[in-house]
């Protein structure tokens, strides 16, 4: 394989389009564009480095509540909802890209199929050959190496399909971490400070009744107990037994919770919500530079088709391929038909002689009862005069009729006989 072959580059890209950065998967990366003063953009939030680095930080308005919300208990919440919007997003994205592939490889093969067809049509001898077949086999490579482009910018989306998936999968993978751990906690620090609060429900109402039956402040009538009715000294001994136990049970439920809570409020919090802000970032930054490399690839899909269509001239112009409009303003109608008609002389069949009219045979005994011509003035001899009789006899014979159904050569013939008897 050579050595300078790049999966990403589009096959008919020229080489100067080609120098690029690119990274270990063989992906075209975007770099880092450069602004209108000359710095280096971020490909992740589109920010200049110089300035990031030389002007000072402007701080956002809202650090306060975004602080107060993410330290108070719907932080984890908070952050777990916003970081499913960020998976949906990144998913829905990833369905785009494929569709779009799939959209771009059948206008590739599609495209491809026309050419290979129109190809093998456009050199059959009942099409125009000469510079029109020239200028048609041209235009047919041109659109080839466009479906290339096609085929090789639908596997780069493919390809960027796959990795939103795989990361969304692993953004996914850490939310359901982190939800169950971020959740356990806030649910534990909740239950300690719901048992505390009932503990102290519980210990209020006793320490109530205790002071009343101290104090002789109660309720009339005898009190009952397992061992029969209590004296008014043993019920408040009762009480206050219960009482004790109590606040050392609310005691041990505020120590727990304040534990639970100190424990959520220092590590378990913090640490639940930092994870989340990570995770939120590494998808919309993941999403972002996914979204950047297909604006990236567009551009170098209608750059290349448009360098296929019109080349940039260089100096050397043998070695350029002519463009569209060259191509088709090549076609030479007149040269074309002169050499179509100069292909067949060699297939001219030879003249003949001279052109002269020559009458069939079978016509020939009617020039014999034709009148000859008259000659010239030559002494004449007195001809012998026929006997009288014999001229008679031959105004006597009957002249030949002709019938219907005899052709004028047969009537002829029959006539020229007649008077040769005669």
């Amino acid at each position: 394989m050579d050595e300078n072959y790049k999966p990403d580059q589009l096959l008919s890209e020229p080489s100067e389009l080609a120098d690029h950065n690119h990274d270990g998967k063989g992906n075209m990366s975007l770099g880092a564009p450069t602004s209108a003063n000359g710095d280096d953009v971020s490909p992740i939030n589109g920010e200049s480095e110089k300035s990031a680095a030389g002007s000072p930080v402007v701080q956002d308005p809202n650090a306060k509540a975004v602080h107060d919300v993410i330290t108070s208990e719907i932080g984890v919440s908070t952050l777990l909802n916003r970081l499913k919007q960020s998976i949906a997003s990144a998913k829905e994205f990833a369905t785009f890209l494929k569709k779009r592939s799939t959209l771009e490889e059948e206008h590739s093969n599609g495209l491809k199929k026309l050419c290979r067809q129109t190809t093998e049509s456009i050199r059959r001898p009942e099409h125009r050959h000469g510079s029109f077949l020239q200028s048609y086999e041209e235009i047919t490579t041109i659109h080839e190496r466009m479906a290339d482009n096609g085929a090789q910018f639908a596997i780069s989306l493919h390809q960027m399909h796959e990795d939103l998936l795989e990361m969304a999968a692993n953004i996914e993978r850490g939310r359901k971490h982190w939800k169950t751990t971020g959740l356990t906690a806030e649910q534990r620090a909740a239950d300690a400070e719901a048992a505390m609060r009932k503990s102290k429900a519980k210990y209020d109402s006793l320490s109530d009744d205790y002071d009343r039956a101290r104090t002789g402040d109660r309720q009339t009538g005898k009190i009952f107990g397992l061992k029969g009715p209590k004296s008014a000294q043993q019920h408040e001994e009762d009480l206050h037994r219960k009482v004790v136990a109590a606040d050392a049970d609310y005691a041990s439920k505020v120590q727990n919770a304040q534990a639970v809570r100190a424990e959520l409020l220092s590590k378990q919090r913090p640490e639940a919500v930092k994870s989340l802000e990570e995770l939120i970032k590494e998808c919309d930054s993941a999403l972002t530079l996914q979204m950047q490399k297909f604006a990236s690839f567009n551009e170098k899909l209608l750059l290349s088709n448009g360098l296929n269509i019109s080349p940039l001239k260089g100096s050397e112009q043998g070695s350029q391929p002519r463009s569209l409009r060259e191509v088709v303003y090549a076609i030479n109608n007149e040269r074309d038909l002169s050499n179509y008609l100069s292909s067949y002389a060699n297939k001219i069949a030879p003249r003949n002689a001279e052109i002269k009219y020559s009458k069939n045979p079978v016509l020939a005994p009617m020039q014999a009862s034709a009148p000859a011509p008259i000659p010239q003035q030559q002494p004449q001899l007195q001809p012998q005069q026929p006997p009288q009789q014999y001229t008679q006899q031959q105004q006597q014979q009957p002249q030949p009729q002709q019938r219907q159904s005899d052709p004028s050569s047969s009537f002829a013939s029959r006539q020229a006989l007649h008077i040769k008897l005669i």
